[in-house]
């Protein structure tokens, strides 16, 4: 099922594409949406032409090495949140992943249209570090239902 996912994504994104992709945490049995995992996906470059023309191969590894301490720093990000995000039954939960693809992108058959699945209330929100390579730049951020459980009386 990831395999599936991960290798249509790269498709879209080599093709330049989507504009997000964003994970979704729900209830299994409410349906709840408890988290949303955003990634905003940014073309570098002009009328949507990525920046990889021209690049000598010694420019090439340096900034793909850079591109690869960004990711890291994202993946430090990612799990430091278990310090602020509300903890989850992770039997309890199912995840979604969303696409949002240009209206004239081949969309495979096993893929279906679906809501926004948004946080009722608007939830709370933490930016995460952007990164940037040649062709994309990636803005993400996570937004989270807070459970009252979570708040003690002296807030």
């Amino acid at each position: 099922y990831i395999d599936k996912i991960i290798q249509q994504l790269q498709i879209w994104l080599k093709s330049n594409t989507i504009s997000k992709l964003v994970v979704v945490i729900k209830s299994k049995d409410t349906l709840e949406v408890l988290e949303r995992w955003n990634f905003d996906v940014h073309i570098n470059g002009e009328d949507g032409i990525p920046m990889t023309e021209n690049i000598p191969p010694e420019q090439a590894v340096i900034i793909q090495q850079n591109t690869v301490k960004q990711i890291r720093t994202i993946l430090r990000q990612i799990t430091a949140s278990v310090s602020f995000l509300p903890e989850l039954e992770t039997d309890d939960c199912t995840f979604n992943v969303l696409v949002y693809a240009n209206k004239d992108v081949e969309v495979p058959l096993t893929w279906g249209d679906s809501g926004p699945n948004l946080i009722a209330g608007g939830g709370e929100h933490v930016r995460l570090k952007s990164f940037n390579t040649l062709v994309h730049k990636v803005d993400t951020f996570v937004a989270y239902k807070m459970d009252s459980s979570h708040f003690t009386n002296e807030q």
